[in-house]
């Protein structure tokens, strides 16, 4: 949505310098078209980054809470979580992280390099991952997934209130 209203805003002001250059407006007014478009600048440049810092915060609280939420018996599940750009990492290991730390840590470094743009992925390519979403351990029965996708718009609200004003 915030894309689709600078894109606007920046149609609007490219018709605007446009009629500006073929000398339309009075000197006064071209002051304010160049304020004007200055200010559309930093607006969509502080606002591209605001989304980001706010995709990044939910994802990162999202990501987390799904690793912390996983069941643990040997540690091997944690150690599995992957978050990836672009596309899901299809990769399954040994790892072993019964407290999540390292997982979390790598999920965290992963979305810091994200952009705006980025698709962000978590996926858990052991073969009873699915079993764990659906309630098959007592420590987590009603999922980790699923639990967190129902806390989607409060993260954002979160996040959204840490922006600096």
């Amino acid at each position: 949505m915030v894309r689709h209203k600078l894109m606007t805003i920046a149609a609007l002001t490219l018709r605007i310098i446009e009629s500006w250059m073929f000398g339309r407006f009075h000197h006064l007014e071209r002051m304010y078209i160049m304020t004007f478009s200055l200010d559309i600048k930093e607006f969509a440049e502080k606002t591209k980054r605001n989304v980001n810092d706010v995709k990044q915060a939910v994802a990162i609280d999202l990501f987390g809470a799904i690793i912390k939420g996983s069941p643990v018996d040997t540690g091997r599940f944690r150690g599995n979580w992957n978050a990836s750009i672009g596309s899901p990492d299809l990769s399954a290991s040994s790892n072993m992280d019964p407290s999540g730390q390292g997982s979390t840590s790598q999920m965290a470094q992963t979305i810091e390099t994200s952009t705006v743009d980025d698709t962000l992925y978590i996926s858990n390519n052991l073969p009873y991952a699915q079993r764990l979403e659906y309630g098959w351990s007592k420590q987590a029965p009603s999922g980790m997934v699923r639990l967190n996708i129902t806390r989607f718009q409060a993260a954002i609200q979160k996040a959204i209130a840490k922006l600096p004003k």
